[in-house]
């Protein structure tokens, strides 16, 4: 029996250089790999078209993000209002194959009369109304009052949902949530790939942070990371790698003279992470599964964090937990003149993959297709 499915996703999923194209791609990648063939719709705003989907897909199919100012004075969240298009409706009823609609912003015909008797799946990412909730308070002016109106649309938004056929959650906390609003959601845990496990008995001598680095959390991150740790510690080889990084930024790496690696191609950046004996992560939001801490999970370095980046996981048992700027400090210290633990590295990875196995994981939608 052919196994056939269209994919709505809110961005184009590549390069993976962050966390909700890391889960797209790769989720993609193993549906693919486990028979589907896939019509894959994509909205595009800035990334362009990307030849290596074709791969993945039967079809790929692009559609423009419509940024029309008027789009904020509706009662339709802009994340939403913004890929509204004619042209993906009249693509999706081409056929009665499912629907997989990756996050809350595809889904502006989800209580359509035309897919009404289709399997409509959901792919949550996060609470977005929490999220746009807690960017609101890290930001001022306009920007602040964008996305507290924008939380609140989602919050009213959110009972579309249950017009859904399936949701998929991607962490416990967000399950309990969403099967308020239907019934039947599912946890889905994030698509991540599988590094290759370091042959050698060494890593390379050097402290990674790497993030999409025009995203005022990654960049606020990067900032503090900087100013309270890399800062004071001497010659300690420190690299952050991502792309679009803003000027203060790169005006604080050459400050302090720290290796700034801007926008590497997806190869160069796989190199960064799989070599690193040293990975720092820090946010201050706790909304939402951090991505690239699972991503650097399951490559081979160690991982220094700090506790809201593992809040609502269980990953914390992976982590060196930093509460304050001196232990990561004393943490980074202490590992620098530890050896290299192949033997940990290999069981913290078969022990991730036992949960983050994404074929097996997607066998779920083949459930929820009847396939």
């Amino acid at each position: 029996m052919s196994k056939s499915i269209h994919i709505v996703t809110l961005d184009v999923p590549l390069p993976i250089n962050y966390g909700g194209a890391i889960d797209m791609f790769y989720r993609i990648k193993a549906l693919k790999k486990i028979g589907f063939k896939i019509t894959l719709h994509c909205f595009e705003y800035g990334r362009g078209k990307q030849d290596e989907l074709k791969k993945y897909a039967e079809k790929v199919i692009y559609y423009k993000r419509k940024k029309n100012v008027f789009h904020l004075f509706s009662t339709t969240p802009f994340i939403i209002k913004s890929r509204s298009s004619q042209k993906l409706l009249s693509n999706l009823c081409c056929d009665d194959s499912p629907v997989l609609f990756e996050g809350i912003h595809t889904t502006s015909f989800i209580d359509n009369h035309n897919l009404k008797n289709r399997i409509k799946i959901v792919r949550c990412h996060n609470i977005e109304h929490d999220y746009y909730k807690a960017l609101s308070k890290r930001e001022s002016g306009i920007k602040s009052l964008f996305y507290y109106f924008e939380a609140k649309k989602l919050l009213k938004y959110n009972s579309k949902l249950s017009n859904a056929s399936a949701l998929l959650a991607i962490q416990n906390k967000d399950l309990e949530y969403f099967k308020k609003i239907n019934v039947n959601t599912i946890l889905l845990p994030a698509s991540m790939p599988v590094f290759k496990t370091n042959n050698k008995d060494y890593l390379k001598n050097y402290i990674l942070f790497h993030g999409n680095l025009s995203v005022s959390e990654n960049d606020e991150a990067a900032r503090w990371l900087i100013e309270n740790v890399c800062s004071k510690m001497d010659r300690i080889n420190f690299k952050f790698a991502g792309s679009k990084p803003t000027k203060k930024l790169k005006l604080l790496c050459d400050k302090n003279r720290i290796e700034l690696i801007e926008s590497p191609n997806q190869k160069e950046m796989n190199v960064l992470i799989s070599e690193a004996s040293i990975h720092i992560l820090y946010t201050n939001q706790n909304t939402g599964v951090k991505l690239k801490l699972l991503y650097v999970l399951l490559s081979n370095g160690i991982v220094i964090a700090n506790p809201s980046m593992v809040d609502g996981t269980d990953l914390k048992k992976y982590c060196c937990l930093a509460k304050k700027p001196e232990d990561y400090i004393r943490l980074i210290k202490e590992h620098l003149k530890k050896p290299y633990d192949k033997k940990e590295i290999i069981a913290r990875q078969k022990e991730l993959l036992k949960e983050y196995d994404t074929p097996k994981n997607c066998q779920i939608i083949t459930d929820l297709c009847n396939y």
